[in-house]
């Protein structure tokens, strides 16, 4: 795997952000029926996709890429969804996501 650099930590901040920003506008699209917000979905997505096309041809590792930023993606989900949408996530969705952040870390350290 390669240092963290920069320019690491750039594109991998810029693939969350936009992959991040892709799932909060759709509840915008309508069911991808209002074309405006449909085309900020697509055009978010496909550029944190190539973000992480980019990272992968850094030397980054894929098992190692992917997790990190599917759990970082969720839990700004989360809080997006409580504080842009008004969503109230029970207790036990916060434990089942407070479990998966303690296992993903125990993954890493073993």
């Amino acid at each position: 795997m390669t240092d963290m650099t920069a320019g690491t930590l750039a594109l991998f901040v810029a693939a969350t952000l936009f992959q991040l920003a892709g799932a909060s506008i759709l509840p915008a699209t309508r069911g991808m029926t209002a074309p405006l917000p449909s085309f900020g979905v697509f055009a978010c997505y496909a550029i944190g996709v190539v973000c992480m096309a980019r990272l992968i041809l850094s030397g980054v590792d894929l098992s190692l890429l992917i997790p990190i930023i599917t759990l970082a993606i969720i839990i700004g989900s989360v809080i997006v969804g409580m504080t842009i949408y008004g969503d109230a996530p029970s207790m036990g969705k916060l434990a089942w996501l407070g479990g998966a952040i303690l296992c993903m870390g125990m993954s890493f350290r073993y």
